[in-house]
């Protein structure tokens, strides 16, 4: 199948071997079936965006997309799964002629975003690849063992990347919905929505989802499209393997009810709800392994009734930064880089996304900043 690179780790690569290594990366997971066996071990995890694909076919037609990002929500390699995938990675980028040597670099840029988040928010791209702790080292011994040292003549392609990622979105792009806190806002649909305190959440294009902290119940929120709530309703339960419960008291929302639905790994049970909302059918479901509604329908109701319209101004207003690829003639400090070309974020990010030191220099030719951006609602 597909394999998915988040946007975010494309503005701090720098090359095109960069990218290889990412894919090379990935690939290896996919090659080894460390996803297949991690994802076996979680029931809720595997429903996936069934239900909602029920109701829309764009929903439907991008199901491994949605699934994907919801499955980020339980996914974590091992260190063991880790070390496997950079070696597999290894391989395969050198076998298209990729510079492997590239793989360095990557990994101290990995190891200078975890550093820079400390305490703070480590992006979603991250959290599901713990450092395996001597990735470098282990680098190093396969350039001296399989190529001898040499990386002549393979390819890099550092102008060719940098030229391409020019003016793409740094980091999350907000007027796509983002997270403060567990409150979801999304400007250009202007709702807002919180979620309970302590869950996992991730946003995709085709819907926003949360995991219990003991991965035992989501929670998800997605556009039903303009039919009714009603209709919308009726379309879900006609389908076979889903069967209405009695109706739920739900703040805000014109048909809620429990529901069970046959899953491949076994029955599940939760609560949907359908609000209507500046002309659009949204559709929020919390569920659970057969057994746990009980313990989550007070959680499921709480969340779905917070759904509401976003007024907030500083909200409604926040824009993406950009990374914008400039030439320099000489290498420069990143300190006199970044005053002569300013960036929106502080000096140890644009060494990061430079690849470089921030007390050292940065190469003649392109070199990158960010510009723009609200950042954050106020």
């Amino acid at each position: 199948g597909p394999i998915f690179i988040t946007r975010g780790i494309l503005g701090y690569l720098n090359t095109e071997a960069q990218l290889a290594a990412v894919l090379g990366h990935e690939t290896g997971h996919v090659a080894a079936r460390h996803s297949a066996n991690q994802m076996s071990k979680q029931q809720v995890a595997q429903i996936g965006l069934g239900i909602g694909s029920v109701l829309s076919p764009t929903v439907a037609s991008a199901a491994q997309v949605a699934s994907a990002g919801l499955q980020l929500l339980f996914l974590k390699y091992s260190r063991e799964d880790e070390t496997q995938a950079d070696e597999l990675g290894f391989r395969f980028m050198t076998k298209v002629g990729y510079d492997p040597s590239q793989m360095i670099p990557l990994f101290q840029m990995l190891d200078g975003v975890s550093k820079q988040a400390g305490a703070g928010k480590t992006p979603e791209w991250l959290q599901t690849h713990p450092d395996p702790g001597n990735r470098l080292e282990a680098t190093q011994q396969r350039l001296k063992t399989e190529l001898k040292g040499s990386t002549e003549g393979m390819k890099v392609e550092r102008e060719k990347y940098l030229q391409l990622i020019d003016g793409i979105a740094f980091g999350e792009d907000p007027r796509q919905g983002f997270f403060k806190g567990d409150t979801f806002y999304h400007p250009e649909m202007k709702f807002q929505w919180r979620l309970p305190s302590g869950w996992k959440h991730q946003n995709t294009p085709q819907a926003v989802a949360a995991a219990s902290p003991k991965e035992d119940a989501v929670l998800q929120l997605q556009t039903a499209g303009k039919m009714s709530p009603d209709e919308a309703a009726q379309k879900l339960f006609s389908q076979q393997g889903i069967k209405a419960g009695p109706p739920v008291n739900v703040k805000g929302s014109k048909v809620a009810r429990a529901f069970q639905a046959q899953s491949q790994q076994g029955v599940i049970e939760g609560v949907i709800s359908f609000t209507s909302y500046q002309g659009n059918t949204y559709m929020m479901a919390g569920y659970t392994p057969q057994g746990g509604l009980s313990t989550y329908q007070n959680t499921f109701v709480d969340a779905m009734g917070s759904f509401s319209e976003l007024t907030d101004s500083s909200a409604l207003s926040v824009k993406p930064a950009r990374v914008k690829v400039v030439k320099i003639d000489q290498p420069m400090s990143v300190s006199d880089f970044n005053s002569k070309y300013p960036s929106s974020v502080k000096l140890e990010e644009v060494a990061l996304i430079n690849a470089v030191d921030p007390g050292g220099k940065i190469p003649a030719g392109h070199a990158k900043q960010v510009v723009g951006g609200t950042g954050e609602m106020k």
